[in-house]
């Protein structure tokens, strides 16, 4: 009797160590109907700190209405997770505010997937909201192109301008207030991704500081927030304003040389783009609008181009209708301006006043036309 209790009790002892129940797991568990394909579906950690998302656990799906569990040690902490197909890109973002997610979905209407967790859902609305006015703004652009391109009325261009900005604005405002409101963290952070660099700092710090406060133990917000603060340190540092503009020379759209230099004596706005950067396309009718209402007072535009392809820089000229001088050594991220002018991101800008000394730097929008208007009494 005594070896068959030691027994039982070595087996009970194996079993423990092997089934570990104390240990806690997130889950995934899938149901998909329509899998058009054997495939497989991963769980990958998303890393909004910059870093490459990790995969955590795979499942090989068959074909047809299937089932399936992903799974991972609980962190213990919330974060965003990537439910991702191998079939045409397909994916899901997920935040772990429930340590069991339950997901199901529809091949063919995937993007009405059903998912018990609500800051999961919080997300995906703000991402639907987001694509949606993205589609506006494009919509807008091409209409004030047109407009331009019809020569309509001035009032009528200036119309369609101001609604394209004003809804910029509106777009950057809701990605601000989900940045500054979120209840999750995760959200907070990727909404402040999706804004950071272009909207006004001034609009950013508040929010940047405020997550601080709401997610002190976060270690992303930590993250995010040293290096938000370190990049507006170094953006300081590099301040070009009341210093003389850098002289370079670059060839023109037909290779003849231009420098900087030539436009002194006038107001330049240096104008760093290209054609493949959709933040600058978007940009351009803003541009355009103010070389139209202060070119015949001492100002002129210089755009330099970041393209590597001349065919593709030409026609986003003429598409766009900057009708200004452009330069470019069509050297991408090498060109010899980047250093120069410590550029990190475009579209970026300089404005020389006649001296050759910079006035300001990252006029956008309504900020360009109202910097103009200071100089160009």
């Amino acid at each position: 009797m005594r070896n068959l209790i030691l027994t039982l009790l070595a087996v009970a002892l194996m079993l423990f160590s092997c089934t570990n129940p104390g240990k806690k797991e997130f889950r995934v568990e899938g149901s998909l109907k329509n899998n058009p394909e054997k495939q497989t579906v991963y769980l990958d950690k998303v890393d909004l700190t910059g870093s490459a998302p990790k995969t955590l656990d795979t499942m090989i799906l068959p074909k047809g209405n299937t089932d399936f569990m992903l799974k991972t040690a609980d962190p213990g902490k919330e974060g965003m997770y990537r439910l991702r197909f191998e079939r045409d890109g397909v994916f899901a973002l997920l935040i772990n505010d429930v340590p069991n997610i339950r997901f199901q979905a529809d091949w063919n209407s995937f993007s009405d997937y059903a998912v018990n967790s609500a800051s999961s859902n919080s997300f995906r609305r703000l991402l639907k909201r987001f694509n949606n006015d993205l589609a506006v703004i494009d919509s807008l652009r091409k209409r004030v192109l047109d407009a331009r391109a019809q020569k309509l009325s001035d009032s009528l261009q200036a119309g369609y301008e101001s609604d394209f900005r004003s809804f910029i604005g509106s777009t950057e405002d809701l990605l601000i207030g989900y940045a500054d409101t979120a209840k999750s963290a995760s959200v907070a952070l990727y909404a402040l991704g999706m804004v950071r660099g272009q909207a006004d700092p001034q609009k950013l710090d508040p929010v940047v500081a405020g997550l601080s406060k709401r997610f002190p133990d976060n270690a992303e917000v930590v993250k995010v927030t040293q290096d938000y603060l370190q990049e507006e340190k170094a953006m300081m540092d590099k301040d070009m304003s009341g210093k003389q503009a850098p002289d370079f020379t670059l060839p023109d759209t037909e290779g003849k040389n231009v420098s900087l230099s030539s436009f002194k004596g006038k107001y330049v706005l240096v104008d760093f783009w290209a054609s493949w950067c959709g933040p600058c396309r978007a940009e351009n009718p803003n541009v355009v609008a103010a070389y139209q209402k202060f070119k015949g007072r001492n100002f002129g535009i210089l755009g330099v181009s970041l393209d590597q392809n001349k065919d593709a820089w030409l026609k986003a000229i003429k598409d766009d209708g900057l009708v200004w001088t452009h330069v470019s050594d069509l050297k991408y991220w090498n060109s010899s301006v980047v250093p120069l002018y410590h550029i990190e991101g475009i579209p970026f800008n300089v404005l020389v006043d006649p001296q050759g000394k910079v006035v300001a730097t990252s006029l956008r929008g309504p900020d360009l036309e109202n910097k103009l208007s200071q100089v160009l009494k």
